[in-house]
């Protein structure tokens, strides 16, 4: 005898586990036009503590094409740790530990950075789509590729005002 609403929600939960993923191998392969497909039309982002928002799929697609197009520029995003609340039948939050890497060769320069991810997810047409999403970074980190030297260090805890910033007081951050 199985679990008939366990069972669904479980199914839920994955199609949303498969969103995010999805979501960050369009950014790496540097799928935009894919990735606008897993957003809804009013779709709020807030990257980087909020240092970069927009509103709607247009201007979010638009700006990560614009910083990620280059394929001189190569990305590695993983998201692991969700945290995924079912709040309706249509509507669902999601927590996620987000660790990234950016690799400019030709400029011998690597970032490499961790970060809380905070999504919103709405569900049409029978699917499941990011609503809002957004970091708050932890640390980030700069260094040169050939040597190692580090060239810039900023973590969460830095911040004049680290509570502002905090993804754990702060549940509005990227949402």
């Amino acid at each position: 005898m199985t679990n008939e609403p366990a069972t669904a929600a479980w199914a839920e939960l994955e199609a949303i586990r498969v969103l995010k993923h999805q979501y960050l191998r369009f950014l790496d392969c540097k799928c935009f036009d894919d990735l606008g497909q897993l957003l809804t039309d009013d779709v709020r982002s807030s990257y980087d503590s909020g240092k970069m928002s927009h509103v709607g799929r247009a201007a979010v697609v638009q700006f990560l094409s614009e910083a990620l197009s280059d394929p001189a520029v190569v990305t590695m995003h993983t998201a692991h740790h969700p945290e995924i609340a079912l709040i309706s039948d249509t509507t669902a939050s999601g927590t996620w530990y987000l660790e990234d890497r950016v690799i400019v060769a030709e400029q011998d320069f690597e970032l490499h950075g961790t970060a809380i991810y905070r999504d919103e997810y709405r569900k049409h047409e029978g699917r499941w789509l990011i609503s809002s999403t957004g970091y708050v970074r932890i640390f980030e980190e700069g260094r040169r590729r050939s040597s190692g030297q580090v060239l810039a260090w900023r973590t969460m805890f830095d911040e004049a005002d680290a509570d502002a910033a905090d993804p754990v007081r702060r549940p509005d951050v990227g949402g």
